[in-house]
């Protein structure tokens, strides 16, 4: 097998309330059969529609960039730059950006997913 290789600058930015995601490994980029990772890059201040979950699939995210606040069933807790937020499976989660720069993740899913599978929920926490 050779080794596959994908650049961020290949990825049209898919535009989403409160973030551009660029899905830069999946099945259709790179070949990947077990997880998907999307690179997210939220404007100051912004926040992330909607609250929702991954029917049985984790969510790490790794902050490249900036600073935040998540939101994981019922608890809120502030991340920077280093940090990895963990979104257990089937968690309802939604997060923002507190501070004045982009907030840039790299979103890590334990399966192939994108946005068309979430469940969605009709509260927003950070409203």
């Amino acid at each position: 097998m050779s080794v596959r290789i994908v650049s961020l600058k290949e990825i049209e930015p898919l535009h989403l309330p409160g973030r551009d995601l660029q899905w830069m490994v999946t099945p259709e980029t790179i070949g990947a059969e077990k997880l998907s990772i999307a690179i997210m890059t939220c404007p100051a201040k912004s926040i992330v529609r909607p609250l929702h979950s991954h029917k049985e699939i984790e969510e790490v995210i790794l902050i490249l960039a900036g600073e935040g606040e998540a939101y994981v069933d019922g608890e809120r807790a502030f991340f920077k730059k280093g940090d990895a937020v963990l979104f257990p499976a089937n968690s309802k989660h939604q997060v923002r950006n507190t501070g004045n720069e982009p907030l840039i993740t790299a979103s890590i899913f334990s399966a192939p997913t994108s946005p068309d599978s979430y469940v969605i929920y009709e509260e927003d926490v950070f409203s």
